[in-house]
């Protein structure tokens, strides 16, 4: 190849790679896997950082393969300053809800039991970190931000957790109904006894002016 021809790739590879080498973001993450059980609420945290003379905006998403396992809370965008080594990294918190995805033996949707008999359920994907516009830019004040995107690697296994029926609600119905038909049995016995006072006033009354007309 000749020096002219290596200079100019030399030149093209310059241009391809200036327009990134002044943005982008890195992620810092401490665990790999986790294990939760369904049902649960969560939150896990990843470090961002910018080294970059550009300063960016950031939020955190979550792969399709984990979209199913992790219903995640509204998340806002974080700003990252410019020069923000990974000794500096800014810690963001990712807060989400494991969904129940055992199957579950229930009574009219209530009362339910859970034996766990099927296979523990694992899912795999990635937790990802994507600069966006910042609100001025969303607004219209600024031009369209290239998105850049940073991924770490999760995976998440769900714990089923064994239980029977709880039967406490068909307790208190029971309770409340016991203690509806006692008050019924009071009222009703409260009810007789005045009816039955009523007629001894009525019967005295009676033989007190029958006494008068003699």
């Amino acid at each position: 190849m000749k020096i002219k021809e290596v200079i100019l790739v030399f030149l093209i590879l310059i241009v391809l790679i200036l327009p990134f080498s002044s943005a982008g973001v890195g992620i810092k993450w401490d665990k790999e896997s986790v294990a939760l059980k369904e049902g649960s609420k969560t939150c896990m945290t990843y470090s961002v950082y910018n080294p970059w003379p550009d300063e960016t905006y950031v939020v955190i998403a979550v792969s399709d393969s984990l979209k199913e396992v992790m219903i995640s809370q509204e998340v806002e965008a974080t700003l990252i300053l410019a020069y923000t080594m990974s000794t500096e990294a800014i810690p963001i918190e990712f807060c989400f809800k494991i969904p129940r995805i055992y199957e579950r033996d229930c009574i009219l949707g209530t009362l339910c039991k859970q034996n766990c008999e099927e296979e523990q359920k694992t899912f795999s994907g990635e937790i990802t970190v994507i600069s966006v516009p910042s609100p001025t830019e969303i607004s219209g004040a600024g031009g369209s931000a290239t998105q850049m995107a940073v991924s770490a690697p999760l995976r998440l296994r769900v714990l089923c957790e064994a239980h029977g029926r709880d039967l406490t609600i068909i307790y208190i119905i029971i309770a409340l109904i016991s203690l509806g038909i006692i008050l019924y049995l009071f009222k009703r016995k409260n009810k007789i006894s005045k009816l039955e006072k009523d007629k001894r006033k009525i019967k005295r009354l009676q033989e007190k002016i029958k006494k008068e007309k003699k």
